[in-house]
């Protein structure tokens, strides 16, 4: 894998990472890409996803119309993604701005979204450049007030590289007994301790080496 560009943990036990036109699937339970599989193309297998710049992914937490869905930012827009049709949606990609109350409401570059990933608390977090945005709402996925924020300052340790953030997930397993989450860069990765609100000692790492087959 040359770069990751998103990642999006599944409900059936793997994580997606997505990597120009191919992604990875990263097996949880047994921490490795089975890469007698993987890579595969995302033509073909992620139906509508194809030559689409994937950036923020998260399978959203509330059921949406009965359904359980996943969202792929891209630039200003999104994909509907539909689990049980394994497809995105008709009249994908939508604006983000006009379906995502107060995120992108301000004079940004290009109003896309980096990461989401949803915390141990049930608030969903977006990320943007220097910034981040907090959701409670998430029926109406509405933007809590006073978002949004500045990430340094509010999670230590994370803007200490100077680059954009790529992919978030919080790992489903404890890590010597701490619950930990995960954010991606370019070739790198950050551990976050979650009870501790900061950063892990020693980070970055490269993600080679670290997340066998990736």
């Amino acid at each position: 894998m040359t770069s990751i560009d998103s990642a999006i943990m599944w409900p059936n036990g793997k994580i997606y990472f997505f990597s120009g036109n191919q992604y990875y699937g990263y097996d949880i339970q047994n921490e490795s890409v089975d890469l007698t599989i993987y890579p595969r193309p995302i033509a073909g297998n992620w139906p509508g996803l194809a030559g689409v710049d994937i950036q923020g992914a998260i399978v959203w937490p509330e059921l949406v119309g009965g359904r359980q869905k996943a969202y792929f930012f891209s630039q200003d827009q999104f994909y509907s993604y539909d689990l049980a049709n394994n497809q995105v949606d008709p009249g994908s990609p939508l604006p983000t701005s006009l379906n995502w109350p107060g995120v992108l409401a301000g004079p940004q570059l290009d109003h896309r979204v980096d990461v989401a990933v949803q915390w141990p608390t049930g608030k969903v977090y977006l990320f943007q450049y220097d910034r981040y945005y907090g959701i409670t709402n998430l029926v109406q996925k509405k933007v809590d007030f006073n978002y949004p924020q500045f990430i340094q300052g509010n999670w230590p340790g994370l803007m200490a590289t100077g680059q954009e953030f790529r992919a978030a997930i919080v790992w489903p397993k404890l890590v010597g007994g701490r619950q930990k989450a995960y954010f991606f860069l370019n070739g790198l990765y950050m551990s976050y301790d979650i009870a501790n609100d900061a950063t892990d000692p020693n980070y970055p790492q490269p993600i080679q080496g670290n997340w066998q087959g990736l």
